[in-house]
């Protein structure tokens, strides 16, 4: 069951051509920007699966979605607090791991076409972690585990792993038996982002995962019509370069932090 509650912030309007052939006049199209804030629950009862009972799971979500006429774009606030290993330095190479690792995942991936001027919008994730109003607290623990929406192990994290929690952030049920998944029986399962894949070097992101930006889109632009196209799958290199040296960058200075602290102890 998903509980939500949506607060509309003002819109402007843009005006677009249609030009359907060399010799065809321009006629404006209009569309609506603007701004709305998402908030509400994800919750999955307990089940049981082949003799093993899951759950009950609940995840809250909360972001801002926004049309400013050039792009679709889910923008979240991340509250990460460390704990006592990670110097300041570490702390600020984690959040920009953070960004740029779901970001890596999650963009370049699909616009949104209107079916009759042909014009196309990126949709895009925004993940931030300045605040000052954040959307969710996370703990980063610096040692390996399994993260979750709330807890997430520095050691282990890969930025798949990061874009699937940021997708529960944004209202996404997990698709996989064990998880909270959105309904059983019959849950909607896969080898995707926010299914098994989601520990993949490169996992694949699938429509459905977009749906809510074409809602977003259709109700602030009624008599439209809206598609989500999605583009060819990236190279692992091209998709998850950013995220990697974010990562790495991280995990070397907790390195040099840990030689420095043994020297001193010698």
């Amino acid at each position: 069951m998903q509980r939500r509650m949506a607060r509309w912030l003002p819109a402007a309007v843009i005006l677009a051509l249609n030009l359907n052939g060399p010799f065809a006049l321009a006629v404006p199209f209009s569309y609506n920007t603007g701004s709305q804030m998402l908030v509400g629950q994800i919750e999955t009862p307990a089940y049981t699966d082949q003799g093993v009972t899951y759950g009950p799971f609940g995840a809250n979500y909360s972001f801002t979605q926004i049309f400013d006429g050039a792009s679709v774009v889910r923008q979240v606030q991340l509250n990460f607090t460390f704990d006592q290993n990670f110097t300041t330095t570490q702390q600020q190479a984690f959040r920009s791991a953070a960004e740029s690792g779901a970001e890596g995942i999650w963009n370049n991936r699909a616009v949104i076409t209107d079916t009759t001027t042909q014009k196309s919008f990126p949709l895009l994730v925004d993940v931030r972690t300045t605040g000052p109003v954040f959307d969710h607290n996370i703990f980063v623990n610096s040692g390996t585990g399994r993260s979750n929406a709330d807890v997430w192990y520095a050691g282990s994290v890969t930025a798949g792993v990061m874009a699937h929690e940021v997708g529960h952030n944004l209202g996404l049920y997990d698709e996989y038996i064990g998880g909270g998944v959105d309904r059983y029986p019959n849950p909607t399962l896969s080898t995707a982002l926010m299914g098994t894949g989601a520990n993949d070097e490169n996992p694949q992101v699938l429509s459905r995962y977009y749906q809510g930006y074409l809602d977003f889109m259709t109700g602030l632009n009624p008599g439209h019509q809206f598609s989500i196209v999605m583009a060819p799958e990236p190279s692992t290199l091209l998709m998850s370069l950013s995220g990697v040296i974010g990562i790495l960058f991280f995990r070397r200075q907790r390195s040099l932090l840990s030689r420095e602290r043994s020297a001193g102890r010698n």
